[in-house]
């Protein structure tokens, strides 16, 4: 039976519905993947987990494919069928999706990717053995068409895979590809509507930060001889207050009170110790209170957002570390790394240069696949462009062809033949 032809919102319902651990995988489905991942295996892989990919191209079909106009009225989601019509063309702006297909191997099992998104496993073990297995018709629908495509495209490609990487070089959505663009060159682009930090920051502030950075080349290994909760938190209150958290507190705040406010709270009893006590902390902080905690997020957020001011041990001394480099949160830091510096506190700053550059615009942005989250995307890009800032392309009619414009795009890798 001819697989049914499916369109990109058909695809993407499909495969937001798809858990491989909870759908039960039918003998069909079982053979279906067998079948993808031994066509697929012409393609040579990459080192780890035998990873292979390649991009197929689908179209987005008739705005039928992406729903029923009455059923998004009646969800209060459009008013009109123009609403409608816009709303679609906002999902699919392109007449095609492209989608990032991959193959993995880890011992028996074998993993199936779409855009990033684990849709199916093959585990080696014969379904067939199990009673009345069966599975959603919408799985099923999609393997058998996923099936046929990929006979489609490695016929393709064994006939010429230099076309073929070639048709995918010219014709790839720039949203699925990696790119670079200077952040000065970004804020050109955007104007009044990018976070100017060079201009929030003022340039007295970013020459002490420079100051502070000739200083610590010249005497790196500068320690606390102890450290105790009260100056733990003195510590805090100074970055605290460089940022004026508190300009108009109800009630005078110690510099305890003001961590319990700001801080995780996750201190694993850092504010239940004796605060003037050298021995507490040093016990506090070889007990096992610490594992998995985290006393030292001075400023809370999520996994790339958050301030953290961290106290190590140095044989017999202390050492202190402060980090923050999200661009949402960096003004902040640079302002506490400062206020640390005029206070005379011997501290790091972590990626310190990296900083510079990003509030005066002389670094780099690393643009990334719509398919990844921008966050802890460094070993994506070369060392040497020294990224730590980035973000996913966009969509926007006319910020977005600029920016292509003046991005640099690193080469896409290379589809091979084994």
């Amino acid at each position: 039976m001819k697989p049914k032809v499916l369109f990109a919102p058909q695809i993407d319902m499909i495969i937001e519905g798809v858990d491989p651990e909870r759908n039960p995988v039918t003998l069909t489905a079982y053979q279906n993947l067998k079948d993808i991942y031994d066509e697929f295996s012409c393609i040579k892989p990459g080192k780890d987990d035998e990873i292979r990919h390649t991009w197929i191209e689908v179209d987005r079909g008739p705005i039928k494919s992406f729903g029923d106009y009455e059923e998004y009225r009646e969800a209060g989601e459009v008013d009109s069928q123009q609403e409608f019509e816009r709303l679609w063309k906002e999902y699919y702006p392109e007449k095609t999706k492209w989608y990032k297909f991959q193959t993995s191997k880890f011992r028996e099992e074998k993993f199936f990717f779409l855009n990033g998104k684990l849709f199916g496993v093959n585990r080696g073990n014969d379904p067939a053995l199990k009673d009345n297995v069966s599975g959603p018709d919408y799985f099923e629908m999609f393997i058998r068409w996923l099936r046929e495509r990929i006979r489609v495209e490695m016929n393709k490609f064994r006939k010429n895979p230099w076309a073929y990487n070639i048709y995918i070089h010219k014709n790839l959505s720039w949203s699925k590809r990696l790119g670079r663009i200077r952040r000065n060159v970004f804020w050109d682009i955007l104007g009044d509507d990018t976070i100017r930090l060079d201009k929030n920051l003022g340039e007295k502030t970013i020459e002490k930060l420079k100051d502070y950075i000739i200083s610590f080349k010249k005497d790196s290994k500068l320690l606390l001889q102890d450290m105790t909760a009260n100056m733990y938190f003195r510590l805090c209150e100074i970055c605290y207050d460089v940022n004026n958290y508190f300009k108009n507190p109800e009630k005078s705040l110690t510099p305890r009170e003001k961590y319990l406010k700001m801080a995780d709270g996750r201190d694993a009893g850092l504010c239940n110790i004796d605060g003037d006590s050298p021995e507490a902390f040093n016990d506090w902080y070889h007990s096992a209170k610490r594992t998995g905690a985290h006393p030292w997020e001075i400023c809370r957020g999520g996994n790339s957002t958050h301030i953290s001011l961290f106290i190590s041990e140095i044989p017999d001394k202390w050492a202190i570390r402060l980090a923050g480099s999200s661009i949402v949160r960096v003004e902040e830091t640079v302002r506490m790394a400062v206020a640390l510096f005029e206070n005379h506190i011997p501290f790091q700053l972590n990626d310190m240069e990296e900083i510079v550059r990003m509030v005066t615009g002389d670094d780099f942005i690393g643009i990334v696949p719509d398919i990844v989250s921008p966050c802890y995307c460094h070993n994506l890009f070369p060392g040497e462009d020294k990224i730590i800032d980035f973000m996913n392309l966009g969509s926007d009619k006319e910020i977005t062809p600029e920016i292509i414009k003046k991005t640099f795009w690193y080469p896409l890798e290379e589809i091979c033949l084994v």
